[in-house]
């Protein structure tokens, strides 16, 4: 039981930190933007433009087997998906 335990709450941090990660790029996207915007000299521009393109090409979200993001939600998604696969079998059971 304990196991369980463990492993639901590396689970629920692992899905925090990785939400916390894509919030601040966001962030940082987000900042490139205003700063392509506000600035003057060349420099300053072309710097922000490679960071936003840098972040568009190199960071992808965190995934785990593939198909699935891992995020704020997964948590979630994935009690639903326990709870439906009771629901199921207990149907199941009981016919």
């Amino acid at each position: 039981m304990m196991w369980i335990i463990k492993g639901q709450s590396e689970g629920f941090y692992l899905s925090v930190m990785c939400e916390n990660m894509n919030a601040q790029i966001a962030k940082i996207k987000t900042a490139c933007i205003v700063l392509n915007e506000d600035q003057r000299d060349d420099c300053s521009r072309r710097m922000a433009k490679n960071i936003k393109r840098l972040c568009e090409v190199r960071y992808r979200k965190f995934r785990a087997c593939g198909p699935f993001t891992v995020d704020a939600t997964s948590p979630l998604r994935l009690t639903g998906l326990i709870t439906t696969y009771c629901v199921v079998l207990l149907q199941f059971a009981y016919l």
